[in-house]
């Protein structure tokens, strides 16, 4: 399937009501944490373990749903702390059923790049997919071609990343931004299935991504009625906030809020319906579930910049992150360690009992599955840059942006130039600063040295797949259509 080339339009879907919001609530601790946390055990969630549960093979013949969101920032769900708006109860449930990570770090600000990394357990560099438009490697394993192997079914029905290389599937659809035709297609091939094999399911909705349609006229009729500025749910207006370098007004970042919380919340219920419908066709019993994001959104919270593909900060970088399904998973348990979306792949591999690739970047989160209280600053988590030398690194409480080669990132067509300057060093007290406002870089260079050495040392080994690759003039279009207006 191609993606659309005209610019998705508002879906009836997401132009609905606050009513199902309380009503979702009502019902999760009722019926969707029995079914997701316990549904191989007695009614209920499991009882605590009172010492190390064993975990590795644990899913062994286990269904897979890997369910991605586009645009999500952690800290605008309330699992993760929000309580502006009612963005996400769904999700914030189905976290709550098992167990979930507080710091997890996407590889890039981009959703080809990291959605590539989440099915192959390598950095961008390392797998080749570094911009949008980008194919995976034919001969590199990944997720669905090592599942296959191993006798699943395997289907992806995406709303984004359509043209990426995807190989091991044995049904692929992708929407171009549709998220009600994705999630249609994907409970379809769900029902038609037989049970005498296990599948790997992959939905990835294009959720909050801007020009922030899905929220349908959440923003306008409930959370943030009679505003009449530039900020609007398109494209162009949205552009000219950058391109025009407009100052927005505190009235203005209300309403930019109220689009983006409005987007979260029709991913909610999109999320919702689809757990729904495989809960109601028994797709959910023995079935593994790891739902996370691919990258958040700046917001303007850094140079006057609304997106995310030149970021390197938190707000596009913490991405939510849980697994769920398991009875040895421990319900409501948060770990605070610092983890990589590399590290999904090479989890799900142990979970089942099957040995996944020798080539890989990430580790299994198995241990802090079966321990989510254990103590440490665990390990450093990382970011890269396209094919540019820019790297982020997250450790103990601290945030280093590398930039030695002085790049400032050129994000839109028709911005001015310089829109989006980095300094070759930042760093950040993200315990103190997790907004990141105060550089601490010339006051503490010490640090600084030594997290430049962790970068050093994590990647100067590593093999490399990085290299430019042409787009076609269609595809480009096609990326242009969903909102990406720059490589």
């Amino acid at each position: 399937m191609t993606i659309a080339s005209e610019t998705p339009v508002p879906r009836p879907l997401a132009s609905f009501p606050l009513t199902w919001l309380p009503r979702l609530t009502r019902l999760v601790p009722l019926v969707w944490l029995v079914a997701l946390a316990g549904c191989s055990g007695p009614a209920g969630a499991p009882e605590p373990a009172s010492g190390p549960v064993e975990l590795v093979g644990s899913a062994s013949g286990w269904n897979v749903l890997l369910l991605t969101v586009d645009t999500v920032r952690a800290d605008r769900l309330g699992a993760y702390g929000y309580t502006e708006r009612p963005t996400s109860p769904r999700i914030d449930a189905l976290l709550a059923s098992g167990v979930a990570f507080d710091r997890a770090v996407a590889p890039r600000a981009l959703t080809w790049p990291s959605l590539a990394t989440v099915l192959t357990g390598l950095y961008p560099s390392g797998h080749g997919v570094v911009e949008n438009g980008y194919e995976l490697p034919a001969d590199l394993p990944t997720l669905p071609r090592v599942l296959q192997e191993t006798g699943y079914t395997t289907a992806a029905f995406l709303s984004n990343m359509c043209h990426a290389g995807h190989r091991g599937w044995d049904a692929f659809a992708c929407s171009g931004g549709r998220d009600g035709k994705t999630l249609r297609e994907a409970l379809a091939w769900a029902q038609g299935l037989d049970g005498e094999r296990p599948f790997l399911l992959w939905v990835h909705y294009f959720a909050a991504h801007g020009p922030y349609y899905n929220g349908g006229d959440l923003a306008a009729t409930r959370f943030d009625p009679g505003y009449d500025g530039p900020i609007a749910p398109k494209k162009g207006a949205l552009n000219r906030v950058m391109t025009e370098e407009l100052e927005l007004s505190e009235r203005d970042l209300r309403h930019l809020d109220a689009l983006y919380d409005a987007a979260v919340a029709g991913t909610d219920h999109l999320v919702a319906e689809l757990l729904k419908g495989l809960e109601e066709s028994g797709k959910l019993e023995r079935t593994l579930i790891v739902f996370l994001a691919d990258h958040g959104e700046e917001l303007y919270q850094h140079n006057g910049y609304l997106y995310h593909a030149c970021s390197v900060y938190e707000s596009t970088l913490h991405v939510p992150l849980g697994f769920t399904g398991l009875p040895g998973l421990e319900a409501g348990a948060r770990v605070t360690q610092p983890v990589e979306l590399a590290d999904v792949a090479p989890t799900i591999y142990e979970l089942l009992g099957i040995d996944g690739p020798a080539e890989r970047h990430g580790r299994s989160l198995v241990p802090l599955l079966a321990r989510p209280g254990a103590g440490g600053p665990g390990k450093p988590a990382f970011s890269e840059y396209g094919n540019a030398p820019i790297f982020t690194v997250l450790h103990d409480g601290w945030k280093l942006v590398y930039n030695p080669e002085d790049i400032d990132p050129y994000c839109l067509p028709g911005a001015p130039e310089g829109h989006y300057p980095l300094e070759p060093v930042e760093l950040y007290h993200l315990t103190e600063d997790p907004r990141e406002t105060t550089d601490r870089a010339a006051e503490e260079p010490a640090r600084v040295r030594r997290m430049q050495e962790l970068i050093r040392q994590r990647f100067s080994g590593l093999s490399r797949r990085s290299g430019e690759q042409e787009l076609s003039e269609e595809l480009e279009k096609q990326l242009e259509a969903l909102g990406y207006v720059a490589r």
